[in-house]
């Protein structure tokens, strides 16, 4: 009944104003619509949410976004795999809640992604609270900005052992050791956003097998993103700490983004941080019971993808 609600909802928004630049439509099995050579559709938005089977869809002429819902029984795991595909242009990069206060507004993710109307995000490496508290940061650098350079040595028994992952206009995302590399050295290289948190999971198409044996071996929620190549990439999330998903450690998502092809991956803040947002909406569960609860306020979010049909701010949770 959901899904049937939420396609005929969806269907309905076909008709906008005429000042409108594209048309939101949906198809009622939630496939994609006929796409180009290039693997995205000539214009408009399709749209498709099915929380009943787990299933989020989108794609536009830059963008196409497939979001599945993983559940395992024993042990207990909810997770969910969000593949991208994005045309030349179209990248993965940091979004504040304020570029005035890049470093000092905080707000939900999922309100920091509808302020952008950013079609998918995940949590980042909570960069803000080690800056705030003058804490070793890390090399954190934020649209060729440069915000903390104070890092960690290679294998510092420190958790998160701030390895740095460096993202690039061209789409290109690479990882790092925590101290490879200074801030000067990426700016030059041309990363636009450098995150610090770690362990780095792939690397070359290589498991960090040494690193994820040291590092985040808790059981808890996890955040991770890999690349398979430019322009296509998987955004993870593992629920945690809840009767139906008790959490794993980074090792966990490592292997997954590996099956997938990916040859970079890097590991985010995890516990109360980790979130995952499609088109506004927060997907992911943080408490037990019907009632859920938006992860923690952070000062950014890290995405891709612009939408005029995300979520308003002002829609219910």
């Amino acid at each position: 009944m959901l899904k049937r609600i939420t396609a005929l909802l969806l269907t309905m928004l076909i008709i906008v104003p005429a000042a409108a630049c594209a048309l939101m439509f949906t198809t009622e099995d939630g496939a994609f619509p006929a796409l180009n050579e290039a693997g995205f559709i000539d214009r408009d938005e399709f749209v498709y949410e099915n929380e009943t089977d787990g299933v989020w869809r989108y794609c536009s002429d830059v963008l196409k976004v497939e979001i599945y819902r993983r559940e395992q029984k024993k042990p207990a795991r909810v997770w969910y795999e969000a593949e991208v595909w994005a045309a030349e242009g179209e990248i993965l990069h940091m979004i504040p809640n304020d570029p005035e206060k890049w470093m000092k507004s905080t707000d939900y993710p999922y309100k920091i992604a509808r302020k952008n109307h950013t079609v998918l995000a995940v949590s980042s490496d909570y960069a803000h609270l080690r800056i705030q508290k003058k804490q070793r940061t890390g090399i954190i650098i934020r649209s060729g900005v440069i915000f903390g350079q104070r890092t960690w040595t290679k294998n510092k028994g420190k958790f998160p052992n701030l390895d740095c992952m460096a993202l690039y206009p061209d789409g290109d995302m690479k990882v790092f050791w925590s101290d490879e590399k200074t801030a000067e050295e990426y700016l030059a290289e041309g990363a636009s956003d450098v995150l610090a948190f770690g362990p780095w999971l792939i690397r070359d198409g290589g498991l960090n097998e040494a690193g994820l044996k040291k590092y985040g071996t808790s059981k808890a929620q996890r955040t991770a993103v890999g690349m398979v190549e430019k322009g296509h990439y998987y955004l993870m999330m593992l629920e945690g700490r809840i009767t139906r998903s008790k959490g794993d450690g980074c090792s966990f998502l490592a292997e997954k983004l590996l099956e997938k092809g990916c040859v970079e991956a890097f590991n985010l803040d995890g516990g109360q941080t980790s979130s995952i947002v499609f088109m506004g909406h927060q997907l992911c569960k943080m408490k037990n019971g019907n009632r859920n609860l938006a992860s923690r306020r952070t000062a950014e979010i890290l995405g891709i993808g612009t939408s005029e049909y995300v979520r308003g701010t002002d829609d219910p949770f």
